[in-house]
């Protein structure tokens, strides 16, 4: 297998979902994207893509889903959706540390404002993170999380 199930607890993993619908009782996956970080970097070399299906039978998908992911906490945009395919996919439960980009930058962002609501869309929150990506299909959108995330946390911008 190419990823080890050996977890770096400097680590994390960003993922990302693309389905048939928002409904991960019915939706089929159709990408599934996870990028590696460790400390302050995000490790794109080793990202990996997924087509569930298409690429690989469900079940390997699964496993390398699995053995990427190992028990390293997770990272994301609508990340419970994105947790729910993945665990139906690999058949197991995945890690319990997990955070919802959006979260953070919600409280972030209410701290800040007077009342007002605050913008969560993926586009407001790279346009207002001065992210220098484009979150386009499950990789961009993983890649997208894994710079706010490390914007949110790491900078007290």
């Amino acid at each position: 297998m190419a990823h080890s199930d050996h977890t770096d607890r400097r680590e994390s993993v960003a993922i990302h979902c693309e389905a048939t619908s928002f409904d991960p009782d019915s939706a089929r996956p159709l990408t599934f994207a996870a990028i590696r970080i460790r400390g302050p970097r995000i490790l794109t070399g080793s990202a990996l893509l997924l087509h569930p299906g298409s690429d690989t039978g469900m079940a390997e998908a699964g496993d390398l889903l699995h053995a990427f992911i190992g028990d390293r906490p997770l990272v994301g945009y609508y990340l419970d959706f994105s947790v729910a395919m993945a665990e139906r996919l690999t058949g197991r439960p995945l890690p319990e540390e997990r955070t919802e980009v959006s979260s953070l930058y919600y409280d972030r962002k209410i701290r800040s404002l007077s009342k007002q609501a605050v913008d969560l869309r993926l586009d407001s929150l790279v346009r207002d993170l001065d992210l220098p990506v484009r979150p386009d299909g499950a990789l961009g959108i993983a890649l997208t999380a894994a710079m706010a995330w490390l914007r949110l946390t790491q900078n007290g911008r």
